[in-house]
């Protein structure tokens, strides 16, 4: 018997290292789990910062997705928000965009009600247009990509939005007090074998397109890959295809060397729809000072995105944080290239529950699955208002935060 329990004990203890050398990421073995350049990742405590999905049960993953889930509203009170209401009325004629959400019907759980919630706190919160996204990787929609487009243009319809085309089409949403949506896709693996469906894209109304979701693919370099790769000759060609469709390039999520290539590449202005300074918090999904430069070289801009997993160790989402990040882009190449994005998730605890475990997208030794504030896109008030009184930032510099910025971008890709 004791044998019998020596060797389970054996098997135990090399199938835990075996699952820690296959992560494929650089880390050291410790007792109840590894370091990692992220922090320590638990494979016991489900409380811990960071932890491993790997081999769990879906009952440990959703143990996990609840205690994260806890955290991600917690940065703002409604007395914050209500000290906003004087900033909202001085920028009421503002074009305001949230520029992601992931907020498609049939994208991470998102029903009919979780897309009318969704839309609603950004409308009564003073924003003019958000882009949401439709599409991020195989296996992030709950129906056919097709599906998930009809179902959210279905919904556009009868909730009496302004599917845009063209920024005449949002500066008249905001002068008839109607809100204007969009669509984007996070990632571009559907095209790979098939330029074309660029085209098929814009013709349903997905106006901006990034290369790949954090990992490297056929077109080019991912955000999480320690390579740092660039765009591929695919991608050049992909780059020209959007170019011509009038869709918007996009590198979030991208390497920062994808980045630049992209502003190389691209005849017209590009974008970082949703991410921060490397400089100020080194993550993946950061970009570099040298990718920030080449952007706003093209007149593209760099849109800040309030997950605070992006914004420092802490995973704070304050208003201070996500201004820091705003300032820090004005400062290196002008507030001109400034905008934001919340990337908020309106079903984040289902969200978990399906995705926690989907390392390969979301490795915990980069510091994804921890616990986590998120801004709103109602936010991008309170970070107007620390850009003004902390940082000095003039009515212009608001206005071209708040959405004038990232309509330049629009007209020179658009008209």
């Amino acid at each position: 018997m004791k044998t019998r329990n020596i060797a389970i004990l054996l098997a135990t203890i090399f199938s835990t290292v075996a699952i820690a050398h296959d992560i494929g990421l650089e880390h050291e073995h410790v007792e109840g789990g590894w370091n990692t350049e992220a922090g320590f990742v638990s494979d016991v405590d489900i409380e811990s910062k960071l932890w491993n999905p790997r081999g769990k049960s879906q009952d440990e993953i959703n143990q996990r997705a609840e205690y994260v889930a806890e955290f991600f509203d917690g940065g703002r009170t409604a007395e914050d928000r209500a000290a906003d209401e004087d900033i909202k009325q001085r920028y009421k004629d503002a074009i305001v965009i949230n520029s992601l959400m992931p907020s498609g019907i049939g994208i991470q759980g998102v029903n009919e009600d979780k897309f009318r919630e969704a839309v609603e706190h950004n409308r009564d919160n003073g924003v003019t247009l958000i882009s949401t996204s439709v599409w991020a990787f195989e296996g992030v929609n709950d129906v056919s990509f097709q599906d998930t487009i009809d179902r959210t243009d279905a919904a556009i319809e009868q909730l009496g939005l302004v599917k845009v085309e063209s920024v005449d089409d949002i500066r008249r949403a905001k002068t008839e007090n109607k809100f204007a949506i969009m669509y984007n896709a996070q990632g571009a693996d559907f095209v790979i074998d098939d330029l074309d469906q660029v085209k098929w894209a814009k013709d349903n109304g997905i106006q901006v397109m990034n290369f790949t979701y954090n990992n490297d693919n056929a077109l080019a370099g991912g955000g999480q890959n320690p390579e740092n790769n660039g765009v591929t000759e695919l991608g050049k060609q992909f780059i020209e295809r959007m170019n011509k469709e009038r869709v918007i390039p996009d590198c979030s999520h991208s390497s920062s060397q994808a980045c630049i290539d992209m502003a190389k590449y691209s005849s017209r202005p590009v974008i970082a729809s949703h991410s921060n300074v490397q400089t100020l918090f080194d993550t993946g999904r950061n970009v570099s000072v040298e990718a920030i430069e080449a952007i706003a070289a093209t007149e593209g801009v760099i849109c800040t995105v309030g997950v605070g997993l992006f914004l420092n160790q802490d995973g704070s989402a304050s208003m201070d944080a996500i201004a820091k990040h705003v300032h820090r882009v004005g400062e290196l190449v002008g507030r001109d290239h400034t905008c934001y994005a919340s990337d908020y998730s309106y079903m984040y605890k289902a969200f978990l529950n399906s995705f926690i475990a989907v390392v390969d997208k979301y490795p915990p030794e980069k510091g994804f699955g921890a616990p986590t504030q998120n801004a709103g896109g109602g936010d991008i008030w309170g970070v107007a208002r620390v850009l003004e009184d902390q940082y000095d930032w003039s009515e212009e510099d608001i206005r071209g935060f708040l959405g004038e910025n990232l309509m330049r971008v629009y007209a020179a890709n658009w008209n």
